[in-house]
């Protein structure tokens, strides 16, 4: 017992030392600070061109100038925000430097991050405009830009400084500015979620979405105080150092639309706000104005080339600077209290979910469940975000690590997109093989979102031109993970084949098929699914062209029962540059489920993509092969078109037996040089294939060799081609296409 009291007491001896220790540490850096004039720096918002106040934090350390205090408005606030949490300017031009803006200004996740479910919606869904449906009424998303993954950025930067809910006990006391769009009043957040509100302060009205942070939808702090001087004065600032970025009123030449027009109007109003500013400034105050030239505040991707004019802007008026400077032990002391806390990975011993927001908040919890029992890693936990993200029926999903007593947990703040929960997506396809004939295809498709807790949605998709469609179906997520789901569907479908390549004596013909069916699904990873379906239906075929005696001569019933095998990691459904995509099904026709023949068909697929720096490939294999009757159409397989046995018209070959293999070459030849454009691809394709009636008469010598060349681009409304194609025997098209480069077995 003597032994214990003698620990305790020793423990509690060193305990009050640490404590007097630190105590005595920020009472001599109170006294450096209060020896000399409160220095606080005030950083403008202006977009990309914020980056030059990274080149203007890179010269006040290297001549060892202090900051008491710093104020920030739009991308101010990013660069003040994480330079108050405890980041060198060096930290912060790495940042710069090593984040894909074009990646990170998009709220849509990765191809490969999304479930499977997701990813066919993505490939089928190729193009085109979402619409939502809120109370009946067709809704807009309130900025281009959600900030999802900007969001997550931000939280992960600023994760051991999450739990700091008072401004001022950062390394350096920080005020974010942003503005209350309802009430048109200004918003000055001196504590909350660091993230939350640097992410609101850059909310540019039109492009990002408005953040709502206790009741108040709030929107960039720099359309009511772009370059707050007056904020900096409330803290107690004796001196100002003001960076001022924002982009200057655009030329007569300039104004050459009613948008401009628009634009100018608003910055002539801001501006007058920030010289109204300005003007206060007095003796003991320096204002840098870096000279950036044409980057604009919306060329992200520009803003590690801000950073140098905002040295250079500092360099020109070092002598000024240098009264602001300490000696080299004052200075030492600011750098030790300069950094950014120490944050040990806690273990997550619970998940909250804020159901406010959400009516899918069992969803979310089963998702996230994983996660505790774990150490906290944030790629684990933006993975999980963005896989339910990828859902497409959230406008942003947050997180941040939070403390109960003694135990850490995460808390998740699901919002459901304010203009659903439903949602409408319309798309236009056109086709024309330049020798008469020619096509549309029109396609809306309704989804119904959150009709239960667990992620129930149902669809509704039609589609009028080439082919004729109706589609309906129920789905809902089983289990505590959602890794199980049962839907169920009815389908009617219609289209025109040509399959006078298979038999002479055969041409044009309108397939029918109608069904209904019932599928059960298991997808333990985003990258996997296995699944078992039941469906009765029937078929039909009325001629058009060709051999009147087989008019009206043909009409099946449809009774199967299959199984299915699928692996999707495709980084891209239009133009992939990694991945892989396979899928191996069984379907077997049967009588005694109602099918008039018994039959089987077994279909096999797989692309693989892979790019070496400019130059991207594709290689992909093709089989479908039909056992017993042969009188089903529907175990028939398809070939023909751009770069599926190219030199045929599209899905001309209509056959039991059908192969291809292939490898795609292409490369992009418009560089991306800001936020908006439209890539542009050229390429070409070797293929080897071959279609059989009867599957003794397929071998490798039957098999024929093609080839493409292209132009492809990746448009709003979808991938579009314009090529030409070339198969053995002389057979050659032209092609202006929508579609992927991806595609199905079933023709459909």
């Amino acid at each position: 017992m003597l032994r214990i009291t003698r620990h305790l007491l020793l423990s509690c001896c060193l305990l009050l030392i640490c404590v007097l220790s630190s105590a005595d540490a920020r009472a001599q850096a109170a006294d450096a600070s209060a020896s000399r004039p409160k220095t606080c720096l005030v950083l403008g918002g202006g977009g990309a061109r914020g980056g030059a106040h990274v080149g203007v934090l890179k010269v006040l350390e290297r001549e060892r100038i202090p900051i008491d205090c710093i104020v920030g408005t739009s991308m101010g606030a990013v660069v003040g925000g994480l330079y108050a949490a405890g980041y060198s300017a060096d930290e912060i031009q790495t940042i710069l430097d090593n984040v894909d803006w074009n990646a990170e200004l998009r709220d849509k996740p990765p191809r490969s991050d999304r479930g499977m479910r997701r990813k066919e919606d993505d490939l089928r869904l190729l193009g085109g405009i979402e619409l939502g449906i809120h109370e009946g009424r067709i809704a807009f998303p309130r900025g281009v830009i959600q900030g999802q993954r900007l969001e997550l950025l931000l939280r992960k930067l600023l994760l051991p400084v999450a739990t700091v809910d008072d401004f001022d006990d950062l390394p350096i006391p920080f005020r974010a500015v942003a503005t209350d769009i309802v009430k048109g009043e200004k918003v000055v957040f001196g504590g909350g979620d660091l993230a939350a509100a640097i992410r609101a302060s850059m909310s540019v009205p039109g492009v990002f979405a408005p953040v709502k942070i206790d009741g108040r939808l709030l929107v960039d702090g720099g359309v009511l105080d772009n370059v707050p001087v007056d904020e900096a004065r409330k803290l107690g600032a004796q001196r100002l150092i003001v960076s001022r970025v924002g982009s200057p009123l655009r030329t007569e030449e300039g104004l050459t639309s009613p948008l401009a027009i628009t634009e100018q109007m608003s910055s002539i109003l801001m501006q007058r706000e920030v010289e109204a500013q300005l003007a206060t400034l007095g003796e003991q105050d320096l204002l840098l104005a870096p000279d950036l030239g044409d980057i604009g505040s919306e060329q992200f991707n520009r803003a590690p080339e801000a950073v140098a004019p905002g040295v250079r802007a500092a360099d020109a008026v070092v002598p000024q600077l240098q009264r602001y400077a300490v000696e080299a032990d004052a200075y030492a002391t600011f750098t030790a209290r300069h950094r950014m806390p120490r944050f040990d990975t806690p273990v997550v011993q619970f998940v909250d979910v804020d159901g406010s927001s959400t009516n899918t908040a069992d969803f979310v919890r089963q998702r996230m469940a994983p996660l505790a029992g774990k150490p906290l890693e944030v790629p684990v936990v933006e993975q999980t975000l963005a896989t339910l993200y990828g859902e497409g029926r959230y406008e942003k999903i947050g997180w941040t690590p939070v403390r109960r007593d003694d135990a850490w947990g995460l808390k998740v703040s699901p919002v459901d997109k304010a203009w659903g929960p439903d949602f409408l997506h319309l798309s236009l396809r056109v086709s024309d093989d330049f020798d008469g004939a020619s096509a549309y295809q029109f396609i809306a498709e309704l989804t119904r979102t959150g009709l239960s807790e667990a992620g129930a949605e149902a669809r509704v998709r039609a589609a009028i031109g080439q082919e004729s469609q109706l589609f309906l179906e129920y789905y809902h997520p089983l289990g505590k993970r959602a890794h199980h789901a049962l839907s169920t569907y009815l389908q009617y479908r219609a289209t025109n084949r040509d399959i006078s390549f298979v038999q002479d004596d055969l041409g044009d013909y309108r397939y029918f098929q109608a069904y209904g069916g019932a599928r059960w699904t298991y997808s333990p990873h985003r990258d996997w699914e296995f699944s078992t379906f039941l469906e009765r239906g029937h078929e039909r075929v009325r001629f058009d062209l060709g051999d009147p005696d087989l008019s009206g001569r043909y009409h099946a019933n449809l009774g199967s029962l299959g199984v299915q095998l699928r692996h999707d990691s495709i980084d891209s459904s239009t133009f992939p540059t990694q991945g892989h995509r396979a899928s191996l099904t069984y379907q077997r026709f049967d009588d005694a489920l109602g099918s008039t023949v018994d039959s089987a068909v077994t279909r096999l697929q797989w692309d693989g993509a892979w790019s070496h720096g400019e130059h991207r490939f594709v290689g992909g294999v093709r089989a479908s092969t039909s056992t017993g009757s042969d009188a089903l159409l529907a175990t028939y397989g398809f070939l023909g078109g751009l770069g599926n046995l190219s030199g045929y018209p599209e899905q001309s070959i209509f056959a039991p037996h059908t192969a291809l293999l292939r490898l795609m070459y292409y490369r992009r030849v418009l560089r991306r040089d800001s936020l908006i454009t439209v890539p542009l691809y050229v390429g070409g394709s070797a293929e080897w294939g071959g279609f059989w009636t009867r599957r003794d008469e397929a071998d490798l010598g039957s098999m024929m060799p093609a080839g493409s060349l292209f132009v492809g681009a990746d448009s709003p409304l979808g991938p579009v081609f314009l090529g030409w194609g070339r198969a053995e025997g002389g057979r050659d098209s032209f092609y202006l296409t929508f579609g992927s480069l991806l595609r199905t077995l079933d023709g459909f």
